[in-house]
């Protein structure tokens, strides 16, 4: 009896020194998961309700989203209506201090623009910020009225107070006016409370196409969602400032690294 517990003590100890001397695995198998939230986020241009406050010649709306395909990936659109008034002036023929009203007219319509943003920024765990770039394809659709105008005679030099006569008051309105056009855009978004997100972003337009009312006389000089054009540019300048809400779908784990595999790593 003595003899067979002498010998399980030996066993017993000769296991124990063979586990503390197996060597000691410092990298783990496993990697910490966690769960990312996917889903829609949604909003509106906070610049288009001031400038209907402040601007009694502009009116206006957008609603603004974007859906979540990856990581950094994300589908965004835009889709807006607005209406503007304007009038166009002409310098006198001595002086460009001096101006003359030559025509006056409305622009009415809606647009929208589809694309994708990319987002540049690497979140810490459980943030949702966002620095993107990304593009558009830009549609819009709108009627242009002519509300006056008036005739410059180009021929008449020395006479300057004749150099204008008489056209219309009679608003005179082209309607089934079209405009597209693509976009780079540049912007951020950051959550302020729990999936409420301010954002802004500036866009750079280039147009491809548009139909002019009347282009012997009467030519697209504003387009909603685009802005402003000019003769000699086929480019825009437009931002907005958007407040969204996020509304979670679904969530997707992802692995993320150990600090013990990430200094074995690096």
């Amino acid at each position: 009896m003595l003899k067979f517990i002498i010998s399980l003590l030996l066993l017993i100890s000769s296991i124990g020194f063979y586990g503390q001397s197996s060597p000691i695995d410092t990298k783990p198998k496993d990697t910490v998961v966690y769960k990312q939230a996917y889903g829609l986020r949604v909003g509106v241009d906070l610049s288009k309700p001031i400038l209907n406050f402040t601007n009694n010649n502009y009116e206006g709306f957008e609603i603004v989203g974007d859906y979540r395909l990856t990581q950094k990936l994300f589908l965004a659109a835009e889709i807006g209506n607005e209406t503007k008034t304007r009038q166009e002036e002409i310098g006198s023929n001595f002086t460009e201090t001096t101006t003359n009203p030559l025509y006056n007219f409305t622009t009415k319509g809606s647009y929208i623009k589809l694309g994708i943003d990319y987002n540049t920024y690497a979140n810490w765990y459980g943030e949702q910020n966002s620095i993107f770039i990304g593009a558009r394809y830009a549609y819009a659709t709108f009627s242009q009225t002519l509300n006056n105008y008036q005739i410059y005679n180009s021929n008449n030099y020395w006479r300057e107070d004749n150099a204008f006569t008489n056209g219309s008051t009679t608003p005179q309105e082209f309607g089934s006016l079209s405009a597209h056009w693509l976009e780079a855009v540049l912007g951020a978004k950051v959550e302020i409370l729990s999936n409420l997100y301010l954002g802004a972003s500036v866009r750079i337009g280039i147009l491809v196409a548009d139909k002019d009312p009347d282009p012997s006389r009467f030519n697209n000089l504003w387009i909603p969602g685009f802005n402003n054009v000019t003769d000699n540019s086929a480019f825009g300048v437009g931002y907005n400032y958007s407040i969204s809400y996020f509304i979670p779908l679904y969530k997707k784990e992802k692995k993320k690294k150990t600090e013990v595999e990430k200094e074995i790593t690096e």
